[in-house]
């Protein structure tokens, strides 16, 4: 019979425990109000993170990597599950049409946002991450080594970047803000699990008011002051 030293043997178990705890993060969410450049800021931001902040690993930032990466997980095209990054939803009978089509390919809404989610928390838990939009901040708001930005601007300036970007007239590009917003609300709502407001974040940037350049350095700044970088 083999006798255990229960102490020792709880000692040893406590210690490989917590060799194996990874402290996750950093990461730095950046989510917009539709027609403020996030992804410039969050490139700006990374160049700049890297080029003298830089001490264990290089930063790097994402948006669409999350869309192909998950499609992955679910062997599925990046296509296929587009229509729920653009805050579509499936009614009933699309559903049945697809999946009589598909078969065992089908995945439905539920499981295609459960691996978004699990794709986003991942990736912050590596750190060393700007997450781009995707409901970012309500997928890593409880990680300690994190910073959550918002971006915002008034409607009828948001309305002349998109008309000026994609070329439409103003009355369409006003339309399209507000469906945006909407709906980009929603989204994040379904991974907040309550209603969306400004507390969620960390904090809030006038683009209106703001040079990119100055948004990307003040999220630099503070990034500092967490002691992120």
């Amino acid at each position: 019979m083999v006798k255990i030293n229960l102490s020792k043997y709880a000692l040893e178990r406590l210690l490989e425990r917590e060799r194996q705890i990874v402290t996750p993060g950093p990461v730095i969410t950046i989510s917009r109000e539709y027609g403020c450049p996030s992804k410039i800021i969050a490139e700006m931001l990374t160049n700049r993170i890297n080029e003298k902040h830089a001490k264990k690993k290089k930063w790097h930032w994402i948006s669409k990597e999350i869309l192909d990466e998950s499609a992955r997980k679910l062997g599925l095209t990046p296509r296929e599950i587009k229509y729920i990054f653009e805050y579509k939803e499936r009614n009933i009978i699309e559903d049945l049409l697809i999946s009589q089509e598909k078969k065992l390919y089908y995945r439905s809404d539920w499981t295609i946002r459960k691996t978004i989610g699990e794709v986003i928390r991942a990736t912050a838990m590596e750190g060393y991450v700007v997450i781009v939009g995707r409901a970012g901040v309500a997928l890593t708001r409880n990680i300690e080594s994190s910073l959550h930005v918002r971006l915002m601007a008034p409607a009828r300036w948001r309305s002349v970047q998109v008309a000026k970007n994609h070329d439409i007239k103003l009355e369409q590009a006003c339309k399209i803000i507000r469906e945006m917003d909407k709906k980009r609300k929603k989204f994040l709502e379904y991974y907040l699990k309550k209603e969306a407001d400004h507390t969620v974040f960390d904090v809030l940037f006038n683009c209106s008011t703001m040079t990119k350049d100055t948004i990307a350095n003040s999220i630099l700044h503070m990034a500092r002051e967490k002691k992120l970088i």
